[in-house]
């Protein structure tokens, strides 16, 4: 398991602290000496998310470890133990060692903290990792949307039922609609859905369809996510959605009938699973 120390604990006035990368697998350690510096992305409670940070190799001036920096130093850009715990909710950015699996995506090198060891704390704490943190489907339910749904998603008493309705109204009506349906009419979904921490940006008729969709759920930041909208998760396999795969992204659906489709970077929210989940 690769691990991030912190040192120069006693002297951040003279340059800040610095953070060594330890035990790299081989294809890390592999990249990273071959390319000298690479771009660094984190994954958070949501998924991944770029960090205006790099690793560096030891080849790299006097400092004779591999390490965490800024890509451009003239920006504030934090460092990663305060990323860590901004997106992980944690009491304190005060983190002396952070332990993590590291893999590599389009070149990029990628930190999934596993464990952080704050300063003069007797035991570390356990992070846990959710391959599709933002899925809903009959076969995998995202362990953050089912504790925002289940703590009562911050309704009051007489907007939960309101939230249940609305979504299972469109499920049932879809049922029995038959064909020529737009896949917008699920936007109707939007008022219930930005209720429960999932708000959807403006339709576009060109691209990913709500570009400038954000979730915000159990009181961790919000986190910046594309959605695609389709009646049917097998929509998202044309030929013209290929290219979106590429980024990650949500498939908010009525059905989710390709497992294919959940694969990678996207993650899918089946209405219909969510419409029960609702009413439990």
């Amino acid at each position: 398991m690769a691990w991030i120390e912190q040192t120069k604990k006693g002297s951040r006035i003279s340059g800040g602290p610095q953070y060594y990368l330890q035990d790299l697998s081989p294809n890390s350690s592999q990249l990273l000496t071959h390319r000298k510096t690479c771009p660094i992305r984190l994954w958070t409670i949501y998924g991944i998310v770029e960090t205006g940070l790099i690793a560096v190799s030891t080849q790299i001036g006097k400092v004779g470890h591999n390490r965490v920096q800024r890509a451009d130093k003239k920006l504030r850009t934090l460092s990663i133990a305060d990323q860590v715990a901004y997106w992980y909710k944690l009491k304190s950015s005060d983190i002396e060692r952070i332990e993590f699996q590291d893999s590599l995506d389009k070149e990029a090198f990628v930190i999934s903290p596993t464990q952080i060891t704050f300063f003069k704390a007797r035991r570390p704490q356990k992070i846990d990792k959710d391959s599709h943190p933002l899925t809903l489907t009959a076969n995998h339910r995202s362990a953050l949307l089912c504790e925002q749904i289940e703590n009562g998603y911050d309704l009051c008493n007489t907007c939960q039922p309101w939230v249940s309705n609305q979504v299972a109204t469109i499920v049932e009506q879809h049922k029995t609609a038959g064909g020529n349906v737009d896949e917008r009419d699920l936007l109707r979904a939007s008022g219930a859905l930005s209720r429960i921490g999932i708000n959807l940006g403006l339709y576009r008729t060109h691209g990913i369809d709500c570009q400038n969709s954000f979730f915000e759920m159990c009181g961790y930041p919000a986190y910046s996510c594309p959605v695609e909208i389709e009646e049917k998760s097998s929509g998202f396999l044309a030929t013209h959605h290929r290219v979106h795969r590429k980024q990650r992204l949500v498939v908010l659906c009525l059905k989710h009938d390709a497992s294919e489709v959940l694969q990678d970077y996207v993650d899918v929210i089946e209405l219909a699973e969510l419409s029960k989940w609702l009413t439990q």
